[in-house]
């Protein structure tokens, strides 16, 4: 935090700052960055579970479990090429807004799969969550770069990018971390009695030592043990999204109240 203020203070001394923090002064340029940074930090941190649950929980092999993530990217290559003809007609703000809120009910349906084991509650929560982003990422990098004067338009985009990165990073870090502590607090006193110390230790860590203490186990044992975990890590998955809903609504709030003045250029589609 001490380097980060040292930082700022720096910047709007120099004459050519690596950032330039006037942008933050143009309309909607700091609420577009923060929707955006949002929007991947909800989308990463998810995905970090879908890929294991797919594996781990269901089993499928990394072939298997690629090809069930391919419905994710259609939705998002379809939001990307519809929001174009949809803020023509709609008000960015509303387009944003609406796109938010879509996004949360795919997490809500997120939130089902502990309760509703399977591919289908999996598959129908992302591609919901990601026809809701398309609009969400496409719009907020065109009111981003529009707001921002014609001469620093390579400035904004830069920050653009920088922001999805670090909301990308910060969704692994902080959500991974949520749902691994969710993780360790199911499996404290979970483990079937049996199990050994050492791989009941193993277990408690991650989903993937507790399939690696559960494969030298005898098959009762070591189903039952796995069994316990595969719902820990769905219980994980079910507190992430729904940590994610509300994050997204509140979003939703901010960015219908603060957008309402911004002007978009014309829309352009975002690359995946």
């Amino acid at each position: 935090m001490a380097i980060g203020v040292a930082f700022v203070r720096r910047q709007q001394k120099l004459a050519d700052p690596l950032i330039d923090l006037r942008l933050f002064r143009a309309p909607g340029f700091g609420v577009s960055l923060a929707t955006y940074t949002i929007g991947t930090f909800v989308a990463f941190g998810i995905f970090l579970f879908i890929g294991q649950y797919l594996q781990l929980v269901l089993g499928m092999g990394p072939l298997e479990a690629g090809l069930w993530t391919m419905p994710f990217a259609g939705a998002f290559i379809l939001g990307s090429m519809l929001t174009p003809m949809i803020a023509r007609r709609v008000h960015p703000a509303r387009v944003v807004a609406a796109g938010l809120v879509l996004s949360a009910v795919g997490f809500g349906v997120l939130t089902q799969v502990g309760g509703t084991p399977g591919v289908a509650v999996l598959v129908t929560g992302f591609v919901v969550y990601s026809l809701g982003l398309a609009p969400v990422f496409t719009l907020a990098t065109d009111l981003i770069v529009g707001s921002a004067p014609p001469e620093r338009a390579g400035a904004a985009a830069a920050i653009s990018e920088t922001g999805s990165e670090l909301g990308g990073a910060l969704g692994i870090a902080i959500l991974g971390s949520i749902g691994t502590a969710v993780y360790r607090r199911v499996m404290a006193d979970s483990v079937p009695a049996g199990v050994p110390p050492d791989a009941a230790e193993l277990a408690r860590s991650t989903l993937g030592g507790a399939l690696a203490a559960a494969e030298p186990l005898p098959d009762p044992l070591g189903a039952a043990l796995l069994a316990t975990a595969r719902e820990a890590f769905a219980q994980s998955l079910d507190l992430v999204a729904l940590a994610s809903v509300m994050i997204l609504i509140v979003t939703a709030i901010v960015a219908a109240v603060r957008l309402r003045s911004a002007k978009p250029v014309n829309p352009v589609k975002e690359k995946s």
